[in-house]
């Protein structure tokens, strides 16, 4: 089968169309690029890899990312047997076993998508073209809505967890709501109204993590607030 672009010709290859930027419809399966002027110059599909995070070396197997299965988007498969969280994983390493997983699929290159504090999500691409796409102005209002829906639900079981005592439990799915949220933020709803909030509430998430157990009627006070405010106007 043949091999992936590599990272030099793709730089090549962008800096021959002007690319500055990205955008992604994850969900759809879809990924553009722009140029300094916001320009769409090129397209194309992807399924997501997995995610390498900077902070602690470690990858995430995209097809066990909570808000990716929520939002159904497209992932490739681990490896059999393999664990979908590993840590001690550096750079190179993850982008090695990405690589390998984008060459079963025939993808036409690996992307690194930068997801913040350095790290990357690695996607499959495939079908590139240059050139602008034909929108469906839909999909964007349909992607919104899921996101604040997915947001709603999420505040809303929380809180119930918490009046039940579950503070534990509360604390580490605050610590994954945090994480779930700002993907959703980075490549969900990029670019919409939704987006600045749902990276808010990935900031709100860590706090009321750390305020648990101390400050328990706080946070489910603040919890029931927030999943109020998520709720359709």
């Amino acid at each position: 089968m043949p091999s992936p672009l590599a990272f030099k010709e793709l730089q090549a290859l962008f800096d021959s169309l002007g690319v500055k930027d990205f955008g992604a419809a994850l969900p759809e399966g879809r990924i553009h690029w722009t140029d300094a002027a916001g320009k769409v110059v090129a397209h194309a599909r992807c399924r997501a890899i997995l995610s390498w995070a900077s902070t602690n070396h470690s990858i995430l197997w995209a097809e066990a990312i909570a808000s990716f299965q929520q939002a159904g988007v497209p992932c490739l498969p681990a490896p059999e047997g393999e664990d979908p969280y590993v840590q001690d994983v550096d750079e190179d390493l993850a982008q090695e076993l990405a690589g390998q997983s984008a060459q079963l699929v025939n993808a036409q290159f690996l992307y690194a998508a930068p997801t913040g504090g350095g790290g990357k999500l690695f996607l499959a691409v495939t079908d590139f073209t240059p050139g602008a796409m034909d929108e469906d102005p839909g999909q964007e209002a349909r992607r919104v809505e899921a996101a604040r829906a997915w947001a709603a639900e999420r505040l809303v079981r929380l809180a119930a967890l918490l009046d039940q005592g579950e503070v534990d439990e509360v604390a580490t799915l605050l610590g994954s709501l945090s994480g779930q949220a700002r993907q959703q933020a980075d490549f969900v709803v990029r670019g919409t109204d939704l987006a600045p909030r749902l990276s808010g509430l990935a900031t709100q998430a860590m706090l009321w993590a750390q305020a648990l157990p101390e400050h328990k009627d706080r946070v489910a006070y603040e919890l029931k607030v927030a999943a109020r405010g998520w709720q359709p106007a």
